[in-house]
């Protein structure tokens, strides 16, 4: 099991989901938590957090904490838990994709992934196929757990969760962020499909499983949404690194700049977008139904 987790809300995701593994006889899990040697920052101030976009974007990795993994011990499944950053992988999962020990891990072995994030994963998920796919590993499954309010909704609560530490309530109105406890108290099914699968050590209908359960569930604005963005975040990471390196004065004004243009676009866009979802399954049916259909398997286009 390797993973990050900045909050722990992605650990509690990871625990409930693999707890049949720690009830089943002749199974155990060695874990791998990753650590920048820089800590990231949690709360984070408004610029920390946007000025970390361009390196989350363009796969700059950072450096990790010394860490330990028997390389030459050959595992029958690696679980890598992660959250999406701006529509990309995390830094410190990104970073330790890129590392020889992550070479010899994950080489010809199958793979889960265990996703927490806002609800936005789809592009990081891609990014993810391509790393697993150049280390020579067989992605099986994935599942995901995301915040199902509303997008607007869910937007002003993640930026209070990051930027303030308030999960709960914020200002008394807004919902609770995050993974919800239903989700949780279901994730143990997952757990006992991974369970099944790996006993066979066949992974041929898992992700099928899975999304019978909810594992993959794709909302068409968000599909949209997260198609437009990943097309437009390279071009404004390179606008900002052309100022300078992370943390750099130089560059701080664009981040700032991109710390208003990213929420304020969410906000305008997002209602037209909805609107669009909900005719582009009537106009373009089978176009759309097949864009969910590839997101909702392991294969890399």
């Amino acid at each position: 099991m390797v993973y990050y987790t900045q909050t722990g809300q992605l650990k509690s995701a990871i625990d409930a989901t693999l707890s049949p593994f720690k009830a089943g006889e002749q199974v155990s899990i060695d874990y791998l938590e990753l650590k920048p040697k820089v800590p990231f920052p949690y709360p984070w101030s408004y610029t920390q957090f946007f000025d970390i976009f361009p390196e989350t974007v363009k796969g700059i990795p950072c450096e990790l904490s010394p860490f330990f993994i028997n390389t030459e011990k050959k595992y029958d499944l690696v679980v890598i838990g992660y959250q999406p950053w701006f529509l990309s992988i995390c830094v410190p999962i990104n970073s330790f994709l890129q590392t020889d020990a992550a070479s010899k891990l994950l080489n010809n072995t199958p793979v889960v992934t265990i996703i927490a994030c806002r609800n936005m994963w789809l592009t990081g998920q891609e990014k993810m196929k391509a790393h697993l796919k150049r280390l020579n590993a067989n992605l099986v499954g994935n599942i995901t757990f995301v915040d199902k309010s509303a997008n607007l909704i869910s937007l002003v609560t993640v930026l209070a969760f990051v930027l303030k530490g308030v999960k709960e309530k914020f200002m008394g109105i807004f919902p609770k962020y995050g993974v919800s406890d239903t989700d949780l108290k279901m994730a143990p099914a997952f757990g006992n499909v991974l369970l099944k699968h790996l006993k066979t050590n066949n992974y041929d209908n898992q992700q099928v499983e899975l999304n019978q359960l909810g594992a993959t569930n794709i909302r068409g604005n968000l599909l949209i949404m997260e198609g437009r963005g990943s097309a437009l975040f390279p071009l404004y990471a390179n606008f900002i690194t052309k100022k300078g390196e992370q943390g750099s004065k130089e560059r701080r004004m664009r981040v700032k700049i991109f710390g208003i243009v990213l929420p304020t676009a969410i906000l305008i866009l997002s209602p037209i977008i909805t609107i669009i979802s909900r005719l582009m399954p009537l106009l373009f049916k089978r176009k759309f139904q097949k864009q969910i259909d590839y997101y909702s398997q392991n294969s890399l286009k």
